[in-house]
């Protein structure tokens, strides 16, 4: 894979030389056409720029082949170790991962096919055209070297202003997911209004200005090109000027004017592109920086009797609170939202920081992650996957019947398609429906201790109380600990423990 884009480059750089070549034999040869005599040898010249024309396609086609499939390479590659980094470790800003995930590894996947390729092109074009016309002492070479100098300074000055661009667009990014995130958790959950009498939170956060500044970038490569265009105009009307008395005589002669009329053809993709520069260096600066958290060690102790909370806490609750629990059974956590039922679920999975003392038949024990304590989130997440993957994500052995079987307990028992596609171009799933998969998964992986946050939400009466009765059922077997507002009546009289928080 480390030989890939080396040999695509220097395909590129053929394709690219092959057509400049075939433009200065072309133009050499027109003219020679008619200026030489009839004893002229027209064969020779004509099968150089069909040679010249084989290259030129079958470097493109090498190159076009070899970039999609080092493009391909790269992103598997960038993603695999973009989720390697994840292991053990909790997502702190999901939007920021997920847009690494899904744009910044493309982005930085094709710096050798979207700029490197281009410039590298670009300077050996460059110094292919100066030479040859350099080497013939043609008419017009003070105004190719003139063209070769104002490409180089603008290519700088737009790689130098893409690095300034981008660096200033990502700081409005990261302050765009800042503000849009605390934007809509101090908003009405119904109505996302705008809040007038808090100053930082009186209009909604915009993406104006990550626009703005992505507008700017490409507007520069852009104007770059006219000027180089109108530069050339200026360049052919010298040299027909400063060329009146001496005529042009020799074919050769009109090598210099078709390199000028087709500069922006042969050096406008480099000149578009050199401001990007700096996006790949953001993404790559993205990509090395980790939001996630580092999640405690695994634990393997259980308890045999029963689990004691003293002062039990999630860091950022206020207080925390003192129980009692039996090892299986069904407890319940009510109280207010906002009240820390989830950071307190949060706490006892190890997924947060936690204070004071968990203890396990009397002996106190470090808080953190243990085997087969799992966490249900209120808002679980679904790949877009098959209906299977996402009940067995971890591909662990389970029958059909057994798939099903969890399906039905949470009254997903329509969803008889294992194989079924979810999400973009597949089944769409409700809040609910994803909510009960969640379940379904949850009790396929055979928990000792069930987290379930907010389970009855956003379901109906009927749904409710089916949810209800496959919590009922799972806590015959294992410790079953729901937080909620929602309380279904067949919760309230199955339930073992109640604690209000």
């Amino acid at each position: 894979m480390k030989q890939i884009p080396v040999v695509s480059l220097l395909l590129a750089i053929a394709h690219t030389s092959a057509g400049l070549l075939i433009l200065i034999f072309s133009s050499w040869f027109i003219a020679a056409c008619a200026l030489m005599p009839v004893n002229f040898n027209y064969m020779l010249p004509a099968v150089i720029i069909r040679a010249l024309a084989l290259v030129r396609i079958g470097a493109g086609y090498g190159h076009m082949w070899l970039a999609h499939h080092d493009l391909l390479g790269r992103t598997t590659v960038l993603r695999s170790e973009l989720f390697s980094k994840l292991k053990d470790h909790v997502l702190h800003e999901k939007a920021g991962d997920v847009e690494k995930l899904a744009a910044q590894t493309e982005l930085l996947s094709s710096v050798w096919v979207g700029w490197v390729a281009h410039q590298a092109s670009a300077v050996v074009l460059v110094i292919l055209a100066t030479g040859i016309v350099t080497q013939l002492a043609l008419p017009g070479t003070l105004a190719m070297w003139v063209m070769a100098g104002l490409w180089l300074v603008l290519t700088l000055w737009l790689v130098v202003y893409g690095l300034n661009q981008s660096a200033k667009q990502t700081v409005e990014e990261k302050r765009f997911r800042f503000g849009s995130e605390h934007f809509f958790n101090s908003s009405s959950l119904w109505h996302l209004s705008v809040n007038h009498r808090n100053p930082h939170f009186a209009s909604a956060p915009g993406l104006d200005k990550v626009w703005r500044y992505q507008f700017a970038t490409d507007v520069a490569g852009q104007w770059a090109l006219w000027l180089l265009h109108g530069c050339t105009i200026l360049a052919l009307v010298a040299l027909f000027a400063f060329n009146q008395d001496k005529g042009f005589g020799d074919p050769a002669s009109l090598i210099v004017p078709m390199l000028l009329l087709s500069i922006t053809d042969w050096l406008g993709r480099s000149v578009a592109t050199a401001a990007q520069l700096g996006r790949y260096r953001q993404a790559k600066s993205a990509l090395s920086q980790s939001g996630a958290i580092a999640l405690p060690a695994i634990h393997d102790t259980q308890p045999r009797g029963q689990i004691q909370l003293e002062s039990f806490q999630a860091v950022n609750v206020l207080s925390g609170i003192d129980a009692t629990l039996p090892v299986k059974g069904l407890v319940v956590l009510s109280g207010p939202s906002g009240c820390g039922k989830s950071s307190l679920l949060k706490a006892l999975a190890g997924l947060v920081q936690a204070k004071g003392d968990l203890r396990f038949d009397g002996d106190i024990v470090p808080a953190g992650r243990r085997n087969g304590w799992v966490y249900a989130e209120q808002s679980p997440v679904l790949l877009e996957a098959t209906l299977r993957m996402n009940l067995v994500p971890d591909e662990s052995v389970h029958s059909d019947r057994a798939l099903n079987n969890a399906l039905s307990q949470f009254g997903l028992g329509h969803f008889s398609q294992l194989d079924e596609w979810l999400g973009q171009g597949g089944r769409a799933l409700s809040g609910g429906e994803a909510r009960r998969l969640s379940l379904s998964r949850t009790l396929l992986a055979s928990p000792k201790v069930w987290l379930v946050d907010e389970p009855f939400e956003g379901l109906d009466t009927g749904n409710q109380q089916v949810v209800a009765a496959g919590l009922t059922a799972a806590a015959e077997n294992a410790l079953v600990i729901i937080a909620t507002h929602v309380t279904p009546e067949d919760i309230r009289r199955s339930a073992d423990q109640w604690i209000e928080m």
